[in-house]
């Protein structure tokens, strides 16, 4: 693993932190204050230590990256996490998660858990992605829940490196010309736009003022609810 630097939120609760698995440092805390700004703790662990780095770590075997995934989570419950949270898309669609919550000795949610929900309220999907494998991992998920579906995908690594420069948001939608992309879903049917990239939350609100008759879906919100969920169910 690349980076082994755990972070935390600051947060200060009896209740057992949130670990935050993300590909690089920026979405890892934009986990972190994500959590944080629901006042609920949480530490965080990188596995990249950069997009193009996490986009190549995601072309290695798909064993190799389900081992670097289970360690970190071990890490993280080792150093106090009662949970995990895996925020980032991509490294979600390309590991076994099947053998990850089979390893883990903690409850483990990812983006994917989400998308399964919505695909029995929705037919039309709208996706941006960091990169097009991503894509088509989430297009298979959502696929494998509804076979009628369908998907309109867009995998974009520059938006990720634009939003790890610092550029600001709104010149990110303009730039990357997201407004003109909402209208055209609309045009095509599309009835949900999923942000299927932990970075997009960046922009999410300058780009909702431009999605009129479509809806902007970030995952993080239900990612946290179903853990909250399954600790009381299992209290």
């Amino acid at each position: 693993m690349q980076n082994k630097h755990i972070e935390n939120n600051g947060i200060q609760s009896e209740a057992a932190a949130i670990g935050v698995v993300a590909g690089t440092a920026t979405d890892t805390r934009f986990g972190l204050d994500f959590l944080a700004a629901r006042q609920v703790p949480g530490i965080g662990l990188a596995i990249s230590a950069s997009p193009q780095a996490q986009t190549q770590l995601q072309a290695l075997g798909r064993n190799d990256l389900t081992r670097q995934l289970i360690e970190a989570i071990a890490s993280l419950e080792s150093a106090g996490a009662g949970a995990a949270m895996i925020y980032c898309n991509s490294l979600s669609g390309a590991v076994d998660m099947v053998a990850v919550r089979s390893a883990a000795a903690i409850p483990v949610i990812s983006p994917l858990d989400v998308y399964a929900e919505l695909t029995q309220r929705y037919r039309n999907f709208g996706l941006l992605a960091a990169n097009c494998q991503s894509c088509a991992n989430i297009e298979r998920e959502i696929l494998s829940g509804n076979p009628s579906a369908k998907v309109i995908g867009i995998g974009n690594l520059q938006i990720v490196e634009d939003i790890e420069d610092g550029m600001p948001a709104g010149m990110i939608v303009r730039q990357h010309a997201l407004d003109d992309l909402a209208a055209a879903l609309v045009k095509s049917g599309v009835q949900i736009l999923i942000l299927g990239c932990t970075h997009f939350d960046y922009f999410y609100e300058e780009l909702l003022a431009h999605c009129d008759g479509i809806r902007l879906f970030l995952p993080s919100e239900r990612m946290l609810a179903i853990l909250q969920e399954r600790a009381v169910q299992a209290a």
